[in-house]
This record gives C-alpha cells, sequence and structure tokens, in this order.
C-alpha cells in the first residue's frame, strides 16, 4: 500500500513535468509565428524547450500522449487543455485523425525543431492548414510514432455515430430499432368536436415542440454580478496559485518519516530524490538545499533505530551528484547569474566527496566567476581528506580548469601535493604556472620551499615576482637566504627595474637584523652592479625600511642626516613608500610615522 502510495506521488510529479514541457512547446510554437529564425529570442525559447525534453524523456522515458477533441492525456490525466479550436493543438490532431502520439527516448534536436515546423504548417491558416498525418508521414520521423484512424473511419465518424449493442445480446435478434421507413405513412385522423385526439405511442415525430435545455447558438442565458465574478476570479485564482507540489512533498515526507523497512524507505527516499532534483532544474537552490538538509535530518532520525537507513540515504544523495545530472546544471548556472554562490556551495557540500569529479566537469562549463569560486570552495571543503580526485584533473586539456584544481589544492594544503604542484608549475600558461606558485606559498614543507626557488628561473617576470612574494610570506631569514642568492645570481642584473625592486622589498619583508650591514654597505657605497648604483641604493634604502627592526631603523635614520644626497634621497624615497603602503592598509591612522614609529609599525608584521 505504501509503494502504491509512492507511485501515485511520482505519476503525479511526472504529469507535471510533461504538463510543463507542452507549455513551453506551445510557447516556442508561437514564437516560432513571431520571430525571424536568426532571432536571439527564438532561440532563447527552443533552447529551453530542447532542455525540458531532453530532461522529460531522461527522467520518465518514452511520452505517450492521448488525443481527445481538446485535451492531451499522459496516463489519464489531461496535460493539455484548450477549447479553441483555431489554436487548439489537441483539436488539430484529433480533426485530421490521430488518436495517440509518442516521443521515444533518444529524440534527435533536428527531429524536435521537425515537429515545431509540423505544428506550425498545420495550424497556420495561411497555409491551408495542411493535415497532420500527411506532415508527420512525409518527416518520417525516427523517435516520433504516431496512431492515427483512416480517412474512411474518420468521415463515417464524423456523420453518424456507430451503435454499439449491449453486451450479452443476441446478435440480429431482439426488437429492430424503430425507422420511419419501415412505417407506412397514415393520413392524420379527422377529429370528432368534443373528443380529443392521442397520439400513438409509437409515433417518432411528435407534435409536441421539443426544445434543448440549452443552445450554443442562444449565447449566455444568465449572468453573473460582478462582486460574483469577482468571488469567482479569486476561487479561480487560489485554485491555480495551490502549492500542489508543497502538498505531494509534505505527503512523501510524512510516508519516508514512517517507514520501517529498508526496501520501503530506499523507494520513498527516492521519491524524495525527485523532488530535490525538480528543485535544481528548475534554479531554485535555496529549495534544493532545504530539500536536502530535511532529507538528512529524516534518515539521522531513522537511524537511532534502524542504523542501515542511514547508508540508504547517502546513496539516494551520492545518485544526486552523478555527473549525468549535474552535468545539465551548466545551462542552469549560466542562465541565472543572480543565483547565489553560498547556496550552491552549500548544496554541493552537503551531497559530499562523490560528487567531486562532477563538480570539477562544471568547473570547464559554468561561465560566471561567483559560480566558479562556489565550485571551488565545495570542492576546498569536500576533497580535503581525500584530493586524489583534484590531482587527477591536472592533467586536463583546460587551463583554466587547472588552474582552478590547482587553486583548490592551495585551500586544502595537504603535505605530500607538492609534486602534484610541480607538474602545474611547469605549465604551458603562465595563469596556471602563478596559481601554482600560490597555492604552493600555503604549504609548509622543505619541499614546496624549493619547488618555489625553483620558480625564480621561471621565463615569465610575473612568476618570478609572484614566486618571490609567496616566499617572502614565510617571514623567516630562510626565505630570505633564498631570495637574497636570487639577487647574486649573475642573470639578475639582466632583470627588468620593477622585478629588481620586487626582490630586495621581499628580503626586506621576510629577512632580520643579519641582513642589515649588507644592505647598509650597498646603500653607502654602492653595490654589485655596474653602473648601477643609485637604483641599487633606492632598493638597499626600500629593503632596510620593509625590514623595520631596530637595527634596520638605525641606519636609517643615521642616513636621513648624511652629507651625500643621494644617500639621504634614497632613504627618505624608501620610508615615504613604506609609509603610504601602511597608509593604504590603516585608513584610520592619523598621523605619519617617523622613521623609527615606521620601524616598529614594520617590524611587527
Amino acid at each position: 500500500q505504501k509503494a502504491e502510495r509512492i507511485g501515485d506521488q511520482v505519476l503525479a510529479l511526472d504529469v507535471k513535468r510533461v504538463a510543463d514541457w507542452l507549455q513551453a512547446l506551445v510557447r516556442t510554437l508561437k514564437a516560432y509565428r513571431m520571430y525571424l529564425p536568426n532571432n536571439p529570442t527564438l532561440h532563447k525559447f527552443q533552447s529551453d524547450l530542447e532542455a525540458r525534453t531532453w530532461s522529460c524523456l531522461k527522467e520518465i522515458g518514452d511520452i505517450v500522449l492521448n488525443v481527445q477533441q481538446f485535451d492531451l492525456l499522459f496516463e489519464d490525466y489531461s496535460v493539455y487543455h484548450n477549447a479553441a479550436r483555431e489554436e487548439s493543438l489537441a483539436f488539430r490532431f484529433f480533426t485530421d485523425g490521430v488518436r495517440q502520439i509518442t516521443f521515444r527516448e533518444g529524440l534527435e534536436p533536428q527531429e524536435l525543431r521537425g515537429v515545431l515546423e509540423v505544428l506550425k504548417k498545420a495550424t497556420d491558416a495561411s497555409q491551408g492548414q495542411d493535415d497532420v498525418v500527411t506532415l508527420l508521414w512525409e518527416r518520417d520521423f525516427r523517435h516520433i510514432e504516431y496512431v492515427h484512424i483512416s480517412i474512411e473511419d474518420l468521415m463515417d465518424g464524423s456523420t453518424s455515430q456507430g451503435y454499439e449493442p449491449d453486451e450479452g445480446a443476441v446478435e440480429g435478434g431482439g426488437i429492430p430499432w424503430p425507422s420511419r421507413a419501415e412505417t407506412p405513412e397514415e393520413d392524420a385522423p379527422v377529429a370528432v368536436p368534443g373528443e380529443s385526439i392521442l397520439e400513438r405511442s409509437d409515433d417518432w415525430s411528435p407534435k409536441a415542440p421539443i426544445t434543448p435545455s440549452w443552445d450554443e447558438t442562444v449565447g449566455v442565458q444568465f449572468t453573473l454580478s460582478e462582486s460574483e465574478s469577482q468571488q469567482m476570479t479569486d476561487a479561480i485564482r487560489v485554485e491555480e496559485e495551490r502549492p500542489l507540489l508543497n502538498e505531494v512533498l509534505e505527503i512523501v515526507a510524512a510516508i519516508l518519516t514512517s517507514e520501517e523497512e529498508p526496501t520501503s524507505f530506499l523507494e520513498s527516499a527516492s521519491a524524495f530524490q525527485k523532488f530535490i532534483e525538480l528543485a535544481l532544474e528548475e534554479g531554485d537552490l535555496a529549495r534544493a538545499n532545504h530539500l536536502l538538509s530535511r532529507l538528512r535530518t529524516i534518515a539521522a532520525k531513522k537511524s537511532e533505530t534502524h542504523s542501515e537507513l542511514r547508508g540508504l540515504a547517502e546513496q539516494v544523495i551520492r545518485e544526486i551528484g552523478r555527473p549525468s545530472f549535474l552535468g545539465q546544471f551548466a545551462p542552469i548556472l549560466n542562465a541565472h547569474p543572480d543565483l547565489d554562490p553560498g547556496l550552491l556551495t552549500n548544496f554541493l557540500v552537503q551531497i559530499g566527496p562523490t560528487s567531486a569529479g562532477a563538480v570539477c566537469d562544471l568547473l570547464g562549463q559554468v561561465n560566471h566567476m561567483k559560480h566558479r569560486r562556489a565550485l571551488c570552495e565545495a570542492l576546498a571543503i569536500s576533497c580535503k581528506d581525500d584530493v586524489d580526485v583534484l590531482i587527477s584533473r591536472l592533467g586536463d586539456s583546460r587551463w583554466y580548469v587547472i588552474r582552478n584544481v590547482v587553486y583548490v589544492l592551495g585551500r586544502i594544503a595537504h603535505q605530500g601535493v607538492e609534486r602534484a604542484l610541480d607538474r602545474a608549475l611547469h605549465h604551458e600558461d603562465v595563469r596556471v604556472r602563478k596559481e601554482a606558485v600560490r597555492a604552493l606559498g600555503n604549504i609548509e614543507s622543505p619541499t614546496s620551499r624549493a619547488f618555489l626557488v625553483s620558480a625564480f628561473r621561471d621565463i615569465d617576470a610575473s612568476v618570478r615576482i609572484q614566486a618571490a612574494l609567496t616566499l617572502a610570506q614565510k617571514r623567516d631569514d630562510r626565505a630570505a637566504q633564498s631570495i637574497w642568492g636570487a639577487i647574486q645570481a649573475p642573470e639578475f642584473v639582466r632583470r627588468d627595474q620593477n622585478e629588481r625592486r620586487v626582490f630586495f622589498e621581499a628580503v626586506g619583508k621576510s629577512g632580520s637584523d643579519p641582513f642589515v650591514p649588507r644592505l647598509h654597505e650597498m646603500l653607502t657605497r654602492g653595490g654589485i652592479f655596474r653602473g648601477g648604483n643609485e637604483e641599487e641604493r633606492m632598493n638597499a634604502a626600500l629593503a632596510l625600511a620593509w625590514l623595520g627592526s631596530p637595527k634596520a631603523i638605525e641606519v636609517l635614520n643615521h642616513e636621513l642626516t648624511s652629507k651625500r644626497e643621494p644617500v639621504r634621497k634614497a632613504v627618505e624615497s624608501a620610508l615615504e613608500t613604506v609609509r603610504n603602503a601602511a597608509g593604504k592598509r590603516q585608513d584610520s591612522m592619523e598621523e605619519e610615522p617617523t622613521a623609527s614609529g615606521m620601524g616598529s609599525e614594520e617590524g611587527s608584521q
């Protein structure tokens, strides 16, 4: 009995899917009449219809529609009704003899467009409304079948009503149906004065006039008052807005809560799954999150007494995350840029790590950046204990997918993934290599440091700069020494001025007092670069300012009073640069710091 109730609820959901699909078909047919073939609005209607068609066929299977005069029936439920004969699809099918039409799984896009062309011709009065059966026969669709009656039967049916004898009646026996042709015409009796003439009981043309109880040609035989009309309109609106889907959902939830047997629980949970998938297809992430959370809550409560039911619920939830279903979610995200990314992340996290593969596929299909960030956030949370699926995606042919996966690995920051990130560090796209540098910076291990230092030899200056700044965030002498080693390398002098400046800044941000004598000497007496003393002096002063230790501040304060103008200007410029940077980080700072104040500020970072 419970299985029958669940079946009824699933059937109700399928009926709604088919009805929505037919509404989309009618809307697209109207768009075919209104717009030119290359109009973007028409393309939008076509895309929506195709998405609904594939979804319906995938979830329901073959769609079999029985044709009545003004209705199309699915599983004996009306999913389309239109009594306007000029525009009713059902009436067009019915009058042309079609009694059933079936759309099979595997329906191809060109077949769907062909059906629209057939319906357009069949309902276009300007083209003479060609016969539907002929148009369908000419197209010879592979995945569309129809049942029709012959023209002779159609003509016979339109001129007379067939009489079927009662069940059990003897063929050829019984009282014959009265017929005027079999009764000889008699003269009308002559009335005798004072007597009335009684009609015979077998006279099939009585003189008493018979009028129909209602004649369509008469028109409206009664009218409603304005208040009655408003009341009826309100009642119709209330009925139309009645949330039947919510009522069905509550019934399924109640059944799911009461289930005790694993098989019945799985059937009810599978029905609940369809509601979640329907919410996703409609782009309602809030409802999808709520339903998924509710399913987990019911399963958790049931598992207190039946531990095996939690595993069955997880099985259903994993099914939601299957690639074949989540892959259909990309067009929905692309069509709704206003969807809350937080809801998207939360939904995917609720599904769990089994959806990671499908989410990685979505990264290559979603257009909006905020949605890609939400997908990355979900992966970072779901895969924190299992990164193998992410590492396997580093071989993807799309650079942007690899960059996003590298970002996620950096967020997780597991030791042991450094060698996988080294592959990304040698990727042909510079954006992937820069992301790999940032990801390695989040992992604290000797291996990650070694790979960061190796990035100093990258062919692209932006990658080398990113490696220096990332390593500087370690804020220890080991990092500073590695950067200083790059500065002393012979090829460093051939780097551009901005890159050399960034490397000295990185030394200052990561180093400590052991570097002060080296920088002081470079500031006052020049350095290792031929003809580049003034630039070198400026870079040394900048490194000391960013170093910010008491010993470094002491050197800067002393050189502020130097008799050598280039030294003074270098120190003043360096302090001004650091002050401006500090001001941007602390807009509330009311006074500019002196050299000593700046040193204490930078030293605390």
